[in-house]
């Protein structure tokens, strides 16, 4: 749809039928138990921190659209720990998330999800409950995180949940300040790190290969404290 015509459906008719869509997934235990979560959770500082120190969550979502604020909204959340700079495989974190909204034929097919899959999802206060639970005390990573964080904001602002404001790293900005002539976006750093392609669009799976990727650019900046590399990153 284009997005003039999605504006429209928007203001005129999808912001009250969300409205109250929320208002009733509200009155469920787990939106208060997301409301604590969000509350209780801890940025984690990386200042004065070695990179090759600290843990990361990779993560990466699949959504709708592209417009939070038009009432697109997470499908799907997939994550993997990254510790000493190595995947870890083991402990990683998928979920499919029941929108309040039909998911239309297109985003089916391009995710690869099934109605059954969608339809059986858990809603998006527990998933993120425990998205939250899984990636505490570590440091968010996402291919752009410009994307997935401001969605992440965007949907729980449109929930009345506090605000979300965790220490991330950008992993398509570092790279473009690494190799600022080159491509860098997911599919030309898997091709480029010969890392091993996974079906795309799966949440889990792009978090898996972007994990991977994030290894490969942490060994250009293992020497570097944050300081330094947010010096890059300007």
């Amino acid at each position: 749809m284009p997005v003039d015509l999605k504006i429209l459906e928007y203001y005129f008719l999808k912001q009250f039928i969300l409205k109250y869509k929320i208002r009733n997934a509200k009155q469920h235990p787990s939106y208060a138990t997301l409301m604590q979560t969000l509350k209780n959770y801890q940025p984690t500082a990386i200042d004065n921190k070695e990179l090759a120190d600290c843990t990361f969550t990779i993560f990466d979502l699949e959504t709708t659209g592209f417009f939070p604020e038009l009432g697109d909204e997470i499908i799907s959340i997939g994550a993997v720990k990254v510790k000493h700079s190595q995947v870890q495989y083991s402990n990683s974190f998928y979920k499919v998330i029941s929108p309040l909204q039909t998911v239309t034929k297109s985003t089916k097919r391009f995710t690869g999800l099934k109605k059954k899959e969608i339809i059986d999802g858990e809603p998006l206060p527990i998933v993120m409950s425990e998205f939250l639970q899984f990636s505490e005390g570590t440091i968010l990573v996402a291919h752009p995180a410009s994307f997935d964080i401001n969605f992440l904001k965007k949907r729980f602002k449109k929930w009345g949940l506090p605000e979300f404001s965790p220490e991330y790293l950008d992993s398509f900005l570092l790279a473009n300040k690494l190799y600022p002539s080159q491509k860098n976006y997911l599919d030309d750093l898997i091709e480029r790190f010969s890392i091993s392609r996974r079906t795309r669009h799966h949440a889990l799976n792009d978090a898996v290969m972007t994990a991977e990727i994030f290894i490969q650019l942490l060994g250009e900046v293992s020497i570097s404290r944050y300081s330094e590399l947010k010096e890059k990153m300007v």
